[in-house]
């Protein structure tokens, strides 16, 4: 059976792109070339983190799991946004954060503080993740394998 990348459970958007190759310096030609090796995970969580912090700093790092597969790397604005790679391909997904929502009898303020995270979702996503954001999911063959197209 295919697979495909995972994403955060219960996920409002996902963003699909390339996972980064890693590049050195050759002083022969005086600029990066790209390597056979994938970036280190740790460059591209913290290179993620600091440009979304640097748009909206309301966004805490942290480093937790949902599930085996997609890292939690950063979180505020009652949200969550999640990392994940398989075989080259990579996705940051974001969701409503449940846990600090505010509840109450009539569900009232978990609803506003619901729609407040949604909104603040359709409002600055595209921009948060404008670099992260090369394919699109369109289709998943009945193995489980992902189909993808490129994002104009």
């Amino acid at each position: 059976m295919g697979r495909s990348v995972d994403y955060l459970n219960r996920s409002e958007r996902v963003n699909y792109f390339d996972w980064p190759i890693l590049s050195v310096y050759d002083e022969e030609t005086d600029r990066d070339v790209e390597t056979d090796e994938y970036e280190d995970a740790s460059i591209v969580i913290e290179d993620i983190q600091e440009y979304i912090r640097s748009i909206f700093p309301g966004f805490d790092p942290c480093s937790r799991w949902d599930g085996r597969e997609t890292h939690i790397i950063l979180e505020g604005y009652g949200l969550e946004i999640g990392l994940s790679e398989y075989c080259g391909l990579a996705s940051l997904s974001v969701r409503v954060d449940e846990g600090p929502l505010e509840y109450s009898e009539d569900d009232e303020a978990y609803e506003t503080d619901r729609q407040k995270a949604l909104n603040w979702i359709n409002e600055n996503w595209d921009e948060a993740t404008k670099y992260w954001n090369k394919y699109r999911k369109i289709g998943t063959f009945s193995n489980g394998e992902g189909v993808f197209e490129k994002v104009k």
